[in-house]
């Protein structure tokens, strides 16, 4: 099996970031200038400021194990310690410094391999069925499909310059539709009369509003490909939002101008693409001849019970007789390169492999490597190489089967630790008196944030990491429940949030209900679409009563951390995307709040919800005030400071917050209405707010005699220049008061800050480059930090 060619334009890209990385580290540069190259070639710092990994493209998983061989050794030459496996099918070479990016480059690109196109909005790399190419399901391979797509289109500029990023996946087998209906643009393999060809969808995604693809073709020939693609692409290009980049997936094109236009759209571009574009031409799929190798294991490994174990977890026949797929489980799909004895037995593995010829290796969705071809009298050699690189070996398969994105750990926008939380699973699983041979199977994917790095959508059970808070914030997941990845396809569906803490023994009481109510074969997926999701809720509503940060910490430190839950964990440029997230919780609380007194049978409950909506109301928007109540009565105080005090928020309300100010237990029956109407008008704010945190169509109030107007400022010879000591104010107010400084400055003003050490000084002159603002100096002066901002 071949892989895809390199883009002929590939040296002088790698030239161009060499220069433009030695240019940034000289200052001469802004960091968001370099990132607009750097990303759409596969580079992305990580969560540590100056640390970066390379994302290397491998479509459909393919790569030689001479290549991997490779890679560890460039990782090893160039200080990485760590190789992560996405679920993406692609390799991550991790931890490197910026110095050592382009080398990394040029010696991956002379193993015929590159990272063009692993980020950014451009086309991503092409995912393939896992076992195309050798399950007895599939309709025919794709793989030489998805190589000849993914050589056709790196080639082309364009493929760089969309709106958003364009995600392609390729299924071979009709029956299990999988992540060909939640791409951009899907392929299933369909026979129509003897004749090759595929079923097509477009639009799918997870993410913000998410959805499966709309079906665009029942059928087109294998040999159009190709203009699919490109009819896609320049839809998008032409038709898709350059502005806002939170509504620029292909599917927002879709809830715009509305399925049917938009298929129409997409189906003129086909048309016209057809007459331009080559076609894919299938060559002749040549089976190596396989020799038996005779690999008889050494007296000492007569097979055991645990080698049986493992060859019924972990070894399927193939459709060629006599060979064999191995599935070698990388627990989150990390492989350290810290430990020389794990990275030997890793090497001796693909030697071995490479016995049996290139096509031998496919990284898989789940974080794993696949080992294909190999002869049935190679398994024992096999597994005894295997019991040094994977600790638990024969482990249930679903324990080292649980898909977690890189999470907090190291992503600039996770907000949970996704890993963290699929240890504590595993643990969890291992420990219970579940038969998880039973429910191999089962799928549980877990992403640190919104976004579905880590599949939950496409799932049976899956977790999205999100902000929680009582009295403090603390880290939950969003619950979602039964992916149908076959001809029907749809998402998973959200249930519920639960407190991260909570999580393993959600899941291990979730499966073993399954097991009691289908004791003989458990089947989660039909579980969970019936009973299952009714049990689901029970264990939620049975989990939602949080103790407060005194009563039990642990529900206040995410898994494998070590610090109290918080916001400044996020990355550097990510300040903002905390300060949306407690803003959405309110918001979230008020509707939910609505929601439940609609159908509330108990009066006496009545005006205890009206509280919450007006205690969320409050507090909801304080945040873009810089102000951080430390107490009930102090959101209510601040809330009329900010918002009524400054006319931002009709005054008519202010007997109603100091009626709150009172506490929970005042009656607040009779104020129905207002509490309602004072949720909408915060609302409404928020809904007019822009990104510098100003209210849009809201006069400011009139200055009175207690509160005369300052005296006119000269009018500056040159630039105006503020000030603003942010010493002692923690992430993400100390962002969010620059925010506001700079929102009253003209472009080309400049602002200096002061700053802690430490979190402060790692996060906000990120956040600014974030919002487009130039950072003119950045000085340590003893144990604070200097910053001069340019506004844009």
């Amino acid at each position: 099996m071949s892989i895809y060619k390199l883009p002929d334009t590939l040296g002088e890209d790698i030239d161009k970031l060499g220069d433009l990385s030695r240019a940034y580290r000289k200052g001469t540069i802004e960091a968001v200038q370099f990132k607009a190259f750097r990303v759409p070639m596969g580079i992305y710092e990580q969560r540590k400021n100056e640390v970066y990994m390379a994302r290397i493209r491998a479509t459909g998983g393919v790569v030689y194990p001479s290549q991997l061989l490779q890679i560890i050794a460039i990782a090893q030459k160039h200080g990485s310690d760590l190789l992560h496996f996405t679920t993406r099918q692609e390799v991550q070479i991790q931890n490197l410094s910026l110095e050592e990016v382009e080398p990394v480059l040029r010696e991956l690109q002379e193993i015929g391999l590159s990272t063009k196109g692993g980020g950014g909005n451009t086309v991503r790399n092409i995912l393939v069925s896992g076992g195309s190419g050798i399950s007895n399901e599939e309709v025919f391979d794709t793989t030489p499909h998805a190589v000849a797509l993914t050589t056709h289109l790196i080639a082309e500029s364009d493929s760089y310059l969309l709106p958003r990023k364009m995600k392609i996946a390729f299924s071979s087998n009709d029956a299990q539709v999988d992540y060909a209906a939640i791409n951009d643009l899907g392929f299933v393999a369909q026979l129509r009369d003897g004749k090759r060809g595929f079923r097509v969808y477009a639009g799918g995604g997870g993410g913000s509003k998410p959805t499966v693809g709309w079906l665009l073709f029942d059928f087109i020939p294998e040999s159009e490909i190709f203009a699919a693609a490109e009819a896609l692409k320049k839809m998008f290009s032409e038709h898709g939002n350059r502005k806002n980049k939170h509504k620029a997936r292909i599917r927002y094109i879709f809830y715009r101008l509305g399925a049917q236009e938009t298929l129409r759209l997409i189906r003129e571009y086909y048309e016209e693409a057809k007459k331009t574009t080559p076609p894919f031409v299938a060559g002749e799929q040549r089976q190596e001849e396989r020799a038996a190798v005779a690999c008889a294991a050494p007296q000492s490994t007569t097979p055991d019970a645990e080698y049986e174990h493992w060859k019924r977890r972990y070894v399927t026949a193939q459709r060629q007789a006599g060979y064999s797929s191995v599935l070698v489980p990388l627990v989150l799909g990390n492989f350290p390169l810290s430990n020389p004895a794990r990275v030997e037995a890793l090497q001796n593995l693909l030697r071995l492999v490479s016995r049996f010829g290139a096509d031998t290796i496919r990284f898989t969705t789940t974080q794993n490597i696949q080992l294909r071809h190999i002869p049935s009298a190679a398994l024992p050699e096999l597994y005894l190489t295997l019991k040094t690189l994977v600790p638990d070996t024969h482990a249930p398969l679903l324990a080292n089967n649980i898909i977690a994105c890189t999470g907090a750990d190291t992503c600039r926008l996770g907000i949970a630790l996704s890993k963290g939380l699929a240890t504590a699973i595993r643990r969890e699983l291992l420990q219970s008196s579940l038969d998880l041979d039973k429910l191999s199977n089962a799928r549980i994917h877990i992403s640190g944030c919104p976004n579905s790095c880590g599949q939950q959508l496409w799932a049976d059970i899956g977790f999205s990491g999100k902000i929680l808070r009582n009295d403090r914030i603390y880290p939950g997941y969003q619950v979602h429940l039964a992916a149908n990845r076959s001809r029907s396809p749809r998402l998973a569906e959200p249930v519920g949030s639960i407190s991260a803490r909570d999580v393993p023994k959600f899941v291990v009481r979730l499966l073993a209900a399954c097991q009691a109510a289908q004791p003989q074969r458990p089947d989660l997926a039909a579980y969970l679409e019936g009973e299952g999701k009714i049990e689901a809720q029970r264990l939620l509503a049975e989990y939602s009563a949080v103790p407060t940060f005194e009563e039990d910490k642990n529900y206040y430190y995410d898994w494998g951390a070590e610090a109290v839950f918080s916001i400044v964990e996020r990355g550097a440029a990510e300040c903002s995307a905390g300060l949306f997230d407690m803003i959405d919780l309110d918001l979230n609380y008020i509707r939910s709040y609505r929601e439940r007194l609609d159908t509330e049978p108990d009066a006496s409950k009545i005006s205890g919800l009206l509280y919450e909506i007006l205690y969320s109301s409050s507090r909801m928007l304080l945040v873009t005030r810089g102000a951080e109540p430390k107490t009930v009565e102090d959101t209510f105080r601040l809330f009329t400071a900010a918002f009524i005090d400054a006319g931002l928020v009709e005054a008519r309300f202010r007997p109603l917050v100091e009626l709150a100010q009172k506490g929970k237990e005042q009656d607040f029956t009779a104020h129905r209405e207002a509490i309602y109407a004072l949720a909408d008008a915060v609302i409404s704010l928020y809904q007019n707010m822009d990104d510098s945190l100003q209210f849009k169509n809201v006069k400011p109030p009139q200055a009175t005699a207690k509160e005369p107007q300052p005296a006119a400022a000269p009018q500056p010879a040159a630039v105006a220049k503020k000030f603003k000591d942010l010493r002692g104010v923690a992430c993400p107010m100390n962002f969010v008061q620059t925010k506001i400084q700079l929102s009253a400055m003209k472009s080309g003003d400049e602002l200096e800050i002061f700053l802690d050490d430490g979190q402060p000084i790692s996060n906000v002159p990120g956040s600014v480059r974030g919002e487009g603002h130039a950072i003119l100096e950045q000085v340590q002066v003893g144990n604070y930090w200097r910053v001069v901002i340019k506004k844009r």
